[in-house]
């Protein structure tokens, strides 16, 4: 545990389009998420993604063990993926969903140097009692990169967050004031955690997600900042799956409408 939070040690997470490293994805295999044929046409989708992704950075794709990796291999190596690019890291995880149980990765804003944030995971509120092993796919995979690791102690997914990198973090009501993540915080006391553990000044609240949605409304579903001045949103003016009213904020933390913040 690292005494300092991100926001005092200098650190902040970038927006989603900052020059990176690497990609990290979780080869997928698990028979209730993707049963029967299912699973070969994903497994195609992702040696798609990853062929595209090697010719321009590395991808670590994470495998349980030597036979998956074996069958990973076989199948990239049917492509035109720059295997040099693509390695993989013999860590074990229930599923592929690593962008909600993998760390979030931060910039130092004087000095590029990367550090990260270790969020527990509970299984989008422990809805799946299979999944929860994640969370220690999560640790294994920020201790693999050696980082320095701020760890705050509460319940936070990647896909529940966005930022646009000049100090504005987009997310839901719905997900992160829901009681199956963290009771004991209040909208204030999560507000906190986002500035000092993302290097935010201000958040803006959307009021929930996608219905039906086994995440409770993870903003990554519908609304993604484009830019630092730009957000985009999808919606059904119907109200089928998300509503309009999905895409108005509902708050910010700094009491500033988001337009006002310079962001449309």
């Amino acid at each position: 545990m690292m005494e300092q939070t991100p926001r005092a040690a200098g650190y902040h997470m970038p927006a989603e389009w900052a020059k990176h490293d690497a990609t990290w994805l979780s080869w997928p295999k698990n028979p209730l998420t993707f049963p029967g044929d299912v699973l070969t046409g994903v497994e195609q989708t992702y040696c798609s993604m990853i062929e595209a992704l090697s010719h321009v950075e590395k991808v670590k794709v994470l495998v349980d063990d030597e036979e998956t990796e074996e069958r990973a291999r076989q199948m990239l190596e049917r492509t035109e993926a720059d295997m040099h690019n693509v390695l993989f890291p013999r860590i074990k995880s229930s599923d592929v969903w690593i962008r909600d149980y993998g760390p979030t990765f931060l910039l130092h804003r004087e000095t590029g140097k990367k550090a990260a944030v270790k969020w527990k995971f509970n299984a989008w509120g422990a809805k799946y009692d299979d999944l929860l092993y994640d969370d220690v796919a999560g640790e294994d995979v920020v201790r693999s990169t050696g980082l320095p690791t701020f760890r705050p102690g509460i319940v936070m997914e990647g896909g529940s967050i966005d930022v646009n990198g000049a100090g504005i973090v987009l997310t839901t009501e719905q997900c992160l004031l829901n009681e199956n993540r963290n009771p004991h915080l209040d909208r204030q006391g999560i507000e906190e955690y986002l500035r000092e553990y993302l290097g935010v000044d201000d958040v803006v609240w959307l009021k929930s997600g996608i219905e039906g949605d086994d995440t409770d409304g993870h903003v990554d579903d519908f609304a993604r900042f484009i830019s630092e001045d730009t957000a985009v949103c999808a919606y059904s003016p119907r109200g089928e799956g998300t509503t309009p009213g999905c895409c108005r904020p509902t708050s910010t933390s700094s009491g500033a409408s988001a337009t006002a913040r310079g962001v449309r």
